[in-house]
């Protein structure tokens, strides 16, 4: 049996503090990297001169120092001369501490035939297992495993049921100020959610994206104004993060009108329309963008046998472009690959990636999975090594057991040769080769092979490489 722990009195927090009356607004900026701006009204009673403000319902993530409080009625009335952070939260450990000197009573568990008592005295220590009481009959040294009940005679006057903020603020006069305060807290963020389905011949896909926030903050935030901040916005001290044991809920909210999106220095804003309830430990999603139709996209193979020998990696690139079909930014996250099965019509997933932070008509490439159909051999058939050289000559087989023509990208990457060069590069030349080939950039051979169903392909090439 656990051991009950009351209070002989109403526990009347509020007073003598004043403090702030219902939320007028809630407003929250959420970025990427787990934490978000807070900005809730209130309005608050001044008398004239120095008040105590408590201030609850804040995340009990928040980062004290970020703290800002505005009067918004008339700036410069109320000055904040003190802040303290409250979050040593009611609980049976805090309560004892606050009560070393004081008297308690215990009411002590009987056995058998005994039916217990009851003790009272002056609490002088709760440290371990052990609670120790003075009283006329000297010193008592209580297991707490003894205990069935604790009473505690008044309520300490610094309690806290939730992290709350206190100040010391002077007014002019007495008044009823709207009041705004803003901080930052962590163990709040949001991220991209994308669904592209492939069209049946695999030419189009039709994208729809959705912005997922996870609130573990601490606090909820009702009919809150949400704006999510794309970008790599630097922080000196980042939040850390913190794992919780509560199980969070998921929530789909697929009502209303998405989000209306502008640049921002150099970042993305994109604002809900509308306002939303974010609850504490829930996970809640909304969609971000109109579904996007029939984008033209093309479906590559791209063979690095350096990095993948074995393995023909599945690409699917398109432009992020308005006669595309689509042309917005989008923020970083990650893109779920489907396609429709034709026996019955339903969908199947065929892989997913991820994407960075990507402008208005930049290219994108999603690499969804290696290729079953598409079998690569990579072979060297002849070398030629020396201090400052080296001449190889390659030999790629690829076959293509599918029933459609396979574009296959083929790629050899050319590094540095640590401690070879003082330029970080390598120079190197193509000899002799079988398939006509591009020099994609300074450390990049790239060849582009169409192979026909059911059939093979063999490339030969011989590279030179110096430094």
């Amino acid at each position: 049996m656990k051991t009950v722990l009351t209070v002989l009195v109403i526990l009347a927090f509020v007073s003598p503090a004043a403090a702030a009356d219902a939320c007028e607004g809630v407003a929250l900026t959420v970025y990427n990297d787990n934490f978000a701006v807070v900005r809730q009204r209130r309005k608050m009673d001044f008398a004239k001169g120095v008040n105590t403000v408590k201030f609850t319902d804040v995340a009990s993530q928040i980062d004290p120092a970020s703290v800002n409080f505005k009067s918004l009625s008339n700036p410069g009335q109320v000055k904040i001369l003190e802040q303290n952070y409250e979050y040593d939260l009611v609980n049976t450990s805090s309560l004892l501490k606050r009560f070393i000197d004081k008297p308690i009573t215990l009411e002590i568990k009987g056995s058998g035939s005994d039916q217990g008592h009851t003790a009272t005295g002056v609490l002088s220590s709760s440290t371990g297992n052990d609670l120790i009481i003075q009283n006329a009959d000297g010193i008592n040294i209580i297991s707490r495993g003894s205990i069935d009940r604790i009473s505690l005679n008044q309520a300490p006057a610094d309690l806290v049921t939730k992290p709350t903020l206190v100040w010391l603020a002077q007014a002019k006069k007495a008044s009823q100020q709207l009041c705004q305060v803003t901080y930052t807290t962590g163990a709040l963020s949001w991220n991209a959610d994308y669904s592209a389905t492939l069209s049946p011949d695999e030419k189009t896909i039709d994208l729809t994206g959705w912005v997922t926030i996870k609130n573990q903050s601490g606090a909820g935030y009702n009919d809150a104004s949400i704006k999510l901040m794309a970008g790599d916005v630097r922080r000196v001290q980042p939040q850390p993060r913190i794992m919780y044991k509560a199980r969070a809920m998921m929530e789909m909210d697929a009502a209303g009108a998405p989000f209306a999106e502008k640049a921002f220095m150099d970042y993305h804003i994109y604002t809900l329309n509308r306002t939303s309830t974010i609850n504490n430990n829930q996970v809640k999603q909304i969609e971000l963008i109109t579904p996007a139709r029939d984008i033209k996209i093309k479906k590559n193979y791209l063979y690095q046998w350096q990095t993948k020998p074995k393995k023909v990696q599945v690409k699917i690139e398109f432009e992020n472009e308005e006669k595309n079909n689509l042309g917005i930014p989008l923020p970083k996250g990650k893109v779920r690959v489907f396609k429709a099965d034709d026996a019955d019509g339903t969908l199947e997933f065929v892989g997913e990636d991820m994407i960075d932070h990507t402008a208005k008509d930049q290219k994108l490439s999603l690499y969804i999975g290696d290729a079953f159909d598409v079998v690569p051999k990579h072979t060297i058939t002849d070398s030629d090594y020396s201090t400052r050289r080296s001449i190889e000559t390659h030999k790629i087989q690829l076959k293509n057991k599918k029933e459609r023509t396979a574009k296959v990208i083929v790629e050899q990457k050319f590094e540095a040769r640590r401690g070879k060069t003082d330029r970080g590069g390598a120079n190197w030349t193509v000899n002799k080769s079988s398939h006509k080939y591009i020099k994609h950039d300074a450390h990049t051979l790239r060849f582009e092979i169409n192979i026909k169903p059911k059939s093979e392909v063999t490339l030969e090439y011989t590279v030179t490489e110096t430094w």
